[in-house]
């Protein structure tokens, strides 16, 4: 959420990205999941699985903690936390399947 109270992938940027990683860090699908969000202009990091390793050490990509969102339960599960790093929403897959239904220009699933 941004300071208004509005997400920062809401209704006045229509049009993303959504990047959904389950790979974990040095995987090459995980690594060419970053270099593609490195190189979108309007890019949604949502972090599932052994996705939210990447939360470990540097943060996954270059962008603000609103835009990489990470599943509550697989942080729990794997003992990882967000540390400020990514968003991380009561229901994931609500707001990732909102996302992808309402605002998403393109869906990238690694």
């Amino acid at each position: 959420m941004c300071g208004n109270g509005e997400l920062a992938f809401g209704p006045a940027n229509p049009r993303k990205s959504v990047f959904l990683l389950t790979k974990p860090p040095h995987n090459d699908r995980a690594s060419l999941c970053l270099q593609l969000i490195a190189q979108s202009k309007d890019a949604v990091l949502y972090l599932a699985g052994d996705g939210v390793y990447n939360l470990l050490g540097e943060p996954p990509a270059a962008l603000p903690r609103e835009r990489i969102v990470a599943c509550r339960e697989d942080l729990q599960a794997r003992g990882v936390l967000a540390d400020g790093i990514a968003t991380v929403p009561v229901d994931f897959y609500e707001l990732l399947i909102d996302d992808v239904m309402s605002e998403a220009a393109r869906v990238y699933a690694f």
